[in-house]
């Protein structure tokens, strides 16, 4: 989605939309629901197909903010706000170009972020707790930013290469992957899910103290999975040797997989820095269909929002 409001910059919404539509991806004009033609700062109307209190960040992978000075309005509505905050929870992709980092700083994601934007907002970004880099176009996680028009170009490249990566949609298949099992064989993962309900996580790396210490506070999950007729595994880019030295001393009562190649990280859409998978879970039912997805910076998969919920559901397929 494409959010729109009066006085945006015109080449920072019309070149996004139409290469995005040149890509054959499905683009959507988001107004703000205070009139039903907005005009540019040079006078170019745009008309607004749906209103941001009428969707969900479900129904996209992602959201690019065009500049001028459109994002001093957008950043007053709550329905920005919340698209914006929960799109970024997901772990889809939050493009914004010139002033649009405004809207960013208003939702409160940028801490510990670097941010570029026009050097206008540079104070506002570090005030907000952001690195403002001063460079043409800056990716920090699913957060993409680029000064002015004139970085279009290659803040599109980014673009598409993010959607190139995406997470596989709900209700579909799941991506199949190779993963190196504790035995030391390589294995499908539709034969370790097949027929079974499955909750998928993926994380970044075992020698984290962080991940050591959510993955012991997953064995709880994993029983109350197990009880419902379910299986729970993780799976990160360790070697499976680091993997078992570690499930062992820590006492892990569910399975680790190997990705040392990433194949499955990526089709996931969950590759981070570094190579790493980023924190993330996937709900796959018993017939192979993705029902739920969220990213879980730090692991905290339980006070995710829907989780208990889907959890609940998820053996009713």
């Amino acid at each position: 989605m494409i959010f729109i409001e009066n006085l945006y910059q015109e080449l920072e919404l019309w070149y996004p939309l139409l290469r995005l539509k040149e890509e054959g991806v499905e683009t959507k004009l988001v107004g703000t629901g205070s009139s039903d033609l907005y005009s540019g700062r040079n006078g170019f109307p745009a008309k607004p197909e749906v209103t941001a209190s009428s969707i969900t960040s479900r129904d996209f992978d992602g959201i690019i903010i065009p500049g001028g000075f459109a994002p001093d309005y957008l950043r007053r509505y709550p329905a920005i706000i919340n698209l914006v905050k929960e799109t970024f929870q997901q772990g889809k992709l939050i493009g914004a170009l010139c002033h649009g980092p405004s809207v960013l700083i208003s939702a409160d994601i940028i801490r510990g972020k670097r941010i570029t934007g026009n050097r206008a907002i540079r104070d506002d970004i570090v005030n907000a707790g952001g690195e403002y880099v001063d460079f043409h176009t800056v990716v920090d996680g699913n957060i993409l930013t680029a000064q002015g028009p004139n970085d279009l170009p290659v803040f599109m490249k980014e673009v598409i290469g993010f959607f190139s990566q995406t997470k596989p949609r709900l209700k579909s298949p799941f991506p199949e992957g190779f993963l190196c099992d504790a035995q030391l064989e390589i294995i499908n993962l539709s034969s370790v899910v097949k027929g079974t309900a499955a909750v998928l996580l993926f994380f970044d790396s075992i020698a984290s103290p962080i991940a050591q210490k959510a993955l012991v506070d997953y064995n709880r999950l994993s029983e109350s999975i197990h009880q419902l007729g379910g299986i729970f595994l993780a799976v990160s880019i360790d070697s499976i040797y680091v993997q078992k030295e570690f499930s062992n001393r820590l006492e892990l009562a569910y399975p680790l997989y190997s990705d040392v190649s990433g194949d499955t990280i990526r089709a996931f859409g969950v590759k981070g820095k570094n190579d790493l998978a980023e924190w993330a879970v996937f709900m796959i039912d018993k017939n192979g269909i993705l029902r739920y997805s969220e990213n879980c910076p730090g692991g905290d998969i339980e006070s995710l929002p829907g989780f208990k919920r889907h959890l609940e559901t998820l053996f009713n397929y």
